[in-house]
């Protein structure tokens, strides 16, 4: 449906179907197909053609913000996913014990929030096994906690902290 959209706001920009083909780089037999399939699934007519080139019909002047609204959202929907894979949005959940997210976390956090400002940040506490199964359950997406000598709490792998 997006190529059809784009068409619609191209050809309602420049009130002409082949300027608005030459802009989308696709030929005017395309775009007229766009168009038709559009006002199809729409059920409505969105252009009349005119001497002058292609005037929006009142469907299509009322369907216009709604045209640009969701192409706006698109391009947003695709910054923030960009955002996420940069790491520089999202939502971190942390895990520490109690004296960690007490003292020592704070500190390390504001810094952290301020250098990521799109990050949402939680904290989990427990002791270091409930920590674990939290990473392990992925209710949690790091840790920090004493290590363990349980069987099942040796599957996890221990990485030093710059602060440790």
């Amino acid at each position: 449906m997006l190529p059809q959209i784009e068409a619609f706001l191209e050809v309602a920009r420049r009130q002409n179907l082949s300027r608005a083909a030459e802009a989308l780089f696709v030929s005017q037999p395309t775009l007229t197909a766009r168009l038709q399939s559009l006002e199809s699934s729409l059920g409505e007519q969105l252009f009349v053609r005119t001497r002058r080139g292609m005037r929006l019909t009142e469907a299509g002047e009322a369907f216009l913000p709604y045209a640009e609204h969701a192409v706006t959202a698109l391009a947003d929907g695709r910054e923030r996913l960009g955002e996420l894979r940069r790491g520089v949005a999202g939502r971190l959940v942390l895990g520490a014990p109690p004296t960690v997210s007490t003292y020592t976390l704070p500190a390390l956090l504001a810094r952290f929030s301020a250098a990521h400002p799109n990050v949402r940040l939680a904290v989990k506490t427990g002791t270091s096994e409930e920590i674990l199964q939290m990473v392990r359950t992925t209710r949690c997406s790091w840790a920090s906690c004493a290590p363990c000598t349980t069987p099942r709490s040796r599957a996890c792998r221990c990485t030093p902290t710059p602060w440790s």
